[in-house]
């Protein structure tokens, strides 16, 4: 399934939006997907990123309100088979989320400020901190993913998931990152900070953005400097860099959840109006020290700032751990799961279903996790068809996917307030992360339509795999037992009031 994204980077713009969305898309293309960027893109460094990554990038040569995006977009998508459409941008009015809407793509929208006075989304994604709190005038079919919870962490950073950081007595190495544009040249006013410190045995990095101008000034201030710098204008791995650091300089943007993840002590820049709720809520988590508008301190009193976090032991080791406790690396899965937990269908099972059962039924896979291993004949299935067919306590779901073709099959034998299901994904739909999907889409349908209140599954022991689908849906283990002959786990899952 196609995945397409829509978001901007340049100067002014800066480049955290497309960034994010690199994070939806590498779990997407992880998924079996395919990723098609359509963007006006003034970085070459961050196209070619775009490129690396395996994803298509088409170009958008003038953006919204220029009508010709919109236009060009919706017809990139009629000719296409879309899944979903994502769009990260303050640029897009609500009158272009509707027409996206209303050309009956799914949209998924990405915001952090609650800006507009209406939203048109499937799905609409903040993963800030004070994203809760905001009051979204949206469609009433939208599904609200907010707060940390859903962070949009990409690839590289998940391996560090188990990082634990030592805090030194003196921070020594200091990572300055101010965006992908700082078109107002920040770090040079970050610099002017560090030297006025005059610590020889400090170490800096810093993080020079693709769509940063002002290289040249920032190397003439620190060839004055006392200490050992690096300016990075292409950083491949950042998250090693935050790995490395003691702490940071940062901007208030989506960096911050970066650097909470490695559990980086960080002073905040606000740089824009959209990041004061996020520092200063990060600030009274005690998450990150909050210098406020870069234009509001004296490179004094940034310098005594940065100072006193070097020498303050107590303080940086705070802000690790209250800002580790924020993200937990799970935001990109959570999300994609939503998405494709949208795109399941379920309908009712019809005679016309008999021999596409039966054929899944019969698959090398399916019957090696049956408790019955042998291969089902056709008379004996069409007899078993017709009596689950019949009987009123038998639920029996098909799901199909956003192209309506059918992934896979679930079954609920239900007796009373319990049931016991059972089901399968079709061989072409597995690797797809369908399997927990479908287990949740359809108990939430059970639960609602039926007066059940626990689910029981039994799997083989030696099936991990479908250990692993049975607790991401939400089941839980309960006791190991023998059934037909084979050492099974029972697992239970209990409805929520």
């Amino acid at each position: 399934m196609n995945l397409y994204i829509r978001a901007d980077a340049d100067a002014k713009i800066g480049t955290g939006h497309i960034m994010r969305c690199i994070a939806l898309a590498q779990a997407w293309r992880d998924g079996g997907g395919k990723v098609i960027f359509l963007s006006h893109c003034e970085s070459d460094t961050l196209c070619q990123r775009i490129i690396d990554e395996g994803f298509d990038l088409i170009s958008v040569e003038n953006p919204h309100p220029d009508p010709n995006d919109l236009s060009q977009t919706l017809a990139y998508l009629e000719h296409l088979s879309s899944s979903w459409f994502i769009l990260d941008g303050y640029h897009f009015t609500p009158d272009y989320q509707k027409a996206i809407r209303d050309a009956g793509i799914r949209l998924l929208i990405i915001d952090d400020m609650n800006y507009l006075p209406r939203y048109h989304a499937d799905i609409l994604l903040n993963q800030n901190i004070h994203a809760p709190d905001l009051k979204y005038n949206c469609d009433n079919d939208t599904t609200l993913l907010l707060g940390t919870h859903y962070v949009l962490l990409r690839r590289e950073f998940l391996k560090y998931r188990d990082f634990n950081r030592q805090i030194p007595e003196r921070a020594k190495n200091i990572l300055v990152t101010l965006g992908g544009g700082d078109p107002d040249n920040v770090t040079l006013k970050v610099i002017q900070a560090l030297n006025l410190i005059g610590d020889p045995n400090i170490e800096v990095k810093i993080v020079v953005g693709p769509a940063n101008q002002n290289i040249e000034k920032l190397h003439k201030e620190l060839i004055l400097s006392p200490f050992t710098f690096h300016l990075l204008p292409k950083v491949i791995d950042m998250p090693e860099l935050m790995k490395w650091a003691d702490m940071a300089v940062s901007a208030g943007g989506s960096t911050c959840w970066e650097l909470a993840f490695m559990s980086l002590p960080k002073l905040l820049v606000i740089l824009a109006e959209n990041q004061v709720e996020m520092v200063e809520h990060l600030e009274a988590q005690q998450a990150a020290v909050n210098i406020g508008w870069w234009n509001m301190f004296s490179i004094e009193q940034l310098s005594a700032k940065v100072n006193a976090l070097i020498r303050e032991k107590n303080l940086r080791k705070s802000i690790s751990e209250n800002a580790s406790s924020l993200v937990d690396g799970k935001g990109t899965s959570r999300a994609t799961k939503v998405m494709i937990g949208a795109l399941i269908t379920l309908r009712r099972v019809t005679y016309d279903d008999c021999n596409l059962v039966w054929q899944w039924s019969n698959e090398e896979e399916t019957r090696k996790a049956s408790f019955s291993q042998g291969l089902i004949s056709w008379d004996e299935h069409v007899q078993w068809f017709k009596e689950k067919l019949a009987d009123p306590n038998h639920v029996f779901f098909i799901a199909t996917n956003g192209n309506k073709n059918p992934i896979g099959q679930i079954r609920y034998s239900v007796e009373g307030k319990k049931a016991i299901v059972s089901f399968s994904i079709a061989p072409e739909s597995r690797n797809l992360d369908y399997g927990s999907e479908l287990l949740r889409v359809a108990t939430l349908r059970l639960f609602r339509e039926t007066e059940v209140e626990e689910i029981l599954a039994f799997v083989k022991a030696d099936n991990p795999v479908s250990f692993k689908t049975f607790q991401k849906a939400g089941f839980k283990k309960t006791e190991e037992l023998f059934l037909h002959g084979s050492k099974s786990c029972k697992f239970v899952l209990i409805k929520q009031n």
